[in-house]
């Protein structure tokens, strides 16, 4: 992220009874000494600052990330795992078994599924498959009380049940069903008109059908939807069980180079009829900077692979783009449940007859690989435009309806023009969700002023286009305060009292989702 705080002491439970040790001990002494919090972390790849704190941080990758039990029964395989498990050792156990967790994100090599729970991630795939807390089973969270719950859907008379009960469960549950039936309405006016969102808690989540249908016994009372993309602000996972997908190995790519920039909504929409597994993006700078720098892709592939790749690029830019640069470049993948009777052709023609002039099949190993590594190479390849200076996450999460992508994306030009900041684009196109990252020097004095007025004005150009500014990395230190671009009064005051019924004494990673604490310009990096 880009921020730097110091956290007084770092503790690292063994298991889950460590946990609730440490719940039950700061429950005990927070009256005395409010300061006190615990803040959980997981491999710290979050962009937005949600695993910073300047008290206690709760460490679970040291000793909390075993992978348990992949089971299949009635054709669904899940799995369980502790918060601190990788996603990279999840993933390659999932592949014994021919599965995936389908809402991956970029980081799954090196972040957890504990951390990517909590932030509610989402990736490629999500514009079919949703993000993580669509997927998951079932969560063991040590709530206020220093016990700890296992928490899952429940039926209209599961929860009349467990609302007889005593506990601190029992009680949390009983009072968010009467936050949401008491103000439905504003509730589901409140969701986000985008596919993606992370940003506050989702209270349009918890019941998938109206309360008064849920009472007559249609559906199910959710509350790992609020505590996924929470942010640890709620309470503590110790355990996460989660539903997987089959792999699918029978896909088919589709590439639009888009060189009329007000053209991308109109083919990302007509894309969508044919309900792609996913469709990427990445801009005329990412493309121009992988020409520039041929070594992009030598970290990734070997020799050969890399030589291929490459020849495959340069040939795409002279021979069949004439040496033009896309404006944007969209890769779209289709499967035979997308295709149905269809053929990838047919689809291509169709693409070909609304504004995708040069749109096209590729069956090319090489050409695939190629296309993909500098989709994935975007972050990387925008550091090259000033290796003093360091690419920013904090405007990286924005998402608008995909017709107004092209729209979206003039006026971000703009901006970036009137900051006199340049930036490499990438990102989700089905989901109208770019990524980008101005580079900035951290070391000048005037950065953190410039990062305060930057975000002010890219806020608002999002939520103008009726979009938000929170995708999938999460509200944290730098989104938490612009929450009110997003949400009327009423349902910031929602926000704030659920945050409360979980966590009456304020002890679980305070200043994140609601209650902002941590002045961004004084918390800010000082280094590049």
């Amino acid at each position: 992220s880009i921020f730097s705080i110091r956290p007084q002491i770092v503790i690292q439970p063994k298991h889950q009874k460590d946990v609730e040790i440490a719940v039950q001990v700061l429950s005990c002494e927070a009256p005395r000494f409010p300061s006190l919090s615990l803040t959980p972390r997981a491999a710290g790849t979050g962009l937005s600052g949600g695993s910073l704190t300047d008290s206690i941080v709760l460490d679970v990758t040291k000793h909390m990330d075993g992978v348990g039990e992949i089971v299949t029964k009635k054709g669904m395989t899940t799995f369980t795992c502790q918060p601190g498990a990788m996603w990279k050792n999840v993933e390659k156990q999932l592949k014994k078994h021919h599965v995936y967790l389908p809402p991956y994100p970029a980081s799954k090599d090196i972040c957890t599924i504990g951390g990517a729970v909590a932030n509610n991630a989402a990736g490629p795939d999500s514009l079919r498959f949703g993000h993580c807390a669509d997927w998951v089973e079932s969560l063991d969270v040590t709530l206020c009380d220093g016990k700890t719950y296992t928490i899952q859907p429940i039926t209209y008379s599961e929860y009349k049940a467990l609302i007889k009960k005593t506990n601190a469960h029992a009680q949390i549950a009983k009072e968010v069903f009467e936050l949401i039936e008491k103000n439905e309405k504003i509730i589901q006016n409140a969701k986000p008109k985008t596919k993606k969102n992370s940003a506050g808690y989702p209270l349009w989540d918890v019941l998938d059908h109206p309360v008064a249908a849920f009472k007559r016994g249609a559906g199910t009372f959710d509350l790992t939807r609020l505590i996924s993309g929470s942010q640890g602000t709620i309470g503590i996972m110790t355990s996460i069980t989660m539903r997987t997908e089959p792999i699918n190995n029978h896909t088919e790519l589709i590439v639009v180079p888009v060189f009329d920039l007000l053209d991308t909504g109109k083919i990302i929409s007509k894309a969508l009829e044919f309900d792609p597994i996913n469709i990427e993006i990445f801009d005329g700078t990412t493309f121009d900077l992988a020409l520039k720098n041929p070594q992009f892709c030598k970290d990734r592939l070997g020799k050969i692979d890399c030589y291929k790749v490459l020849l495959a690029m340069y040939t795409t830019f002279h021979i069949r783009y004439g040496k033009k640069t896309p404006n944007f470049t969209l890769l779209i993948t289709l499967d035979k449940k997308a295709l149905g009777t269809r053929t990838a052709q047919g689809i291509v023609k169709t693409l070909q007859n609304n504004h995708g002039k040069k749109a096209r099949v590729v069956t090319n190993k090489p050409e695939k690989e190629m296309f993909w590594q500098i989709r994935r190479s975007s972050y990387s390849l925008s550091k090259l435009q000033d290796t003093n200076k360091r690419p920013a996450a904090f405007l990286e999460d924005m998402t608008v309806p995909p017709e107004h992508l092209a729209k979206f994306f003039v006026d971000i030009k703009k901006l970036l023009k009137k900051f006199n900041v340049t930036a490499a684009v990438h990102g989700h196109g089905g989901n109208g969700h770019l990524h980008f990252y101005p580079l900035l020097d951290f070391t000048s004095k005037g950065t953190p002023a410039l990062i305060e007025k930057m975000a002010e004005e890219f806020f608002s150009v999002a939520v103008k286009h009726k979009g938000n500014i929170c995708g999938e990395h999460n509200d944290g230190i730098i989104r938490t305060p612009h929450l009110t671009k997003m949400f009327n009064n009423k349902t910031i005051e929602m926000f704030q009292q659920v945050e409360h019924l979980f966590d009456p004494l304020d002890i679980f990673n305070p200043g994140k989702k609601v209650h902002p604490r941590f002045d961004v310009k004084e918390s800010l990096r000082k280094s590049n």
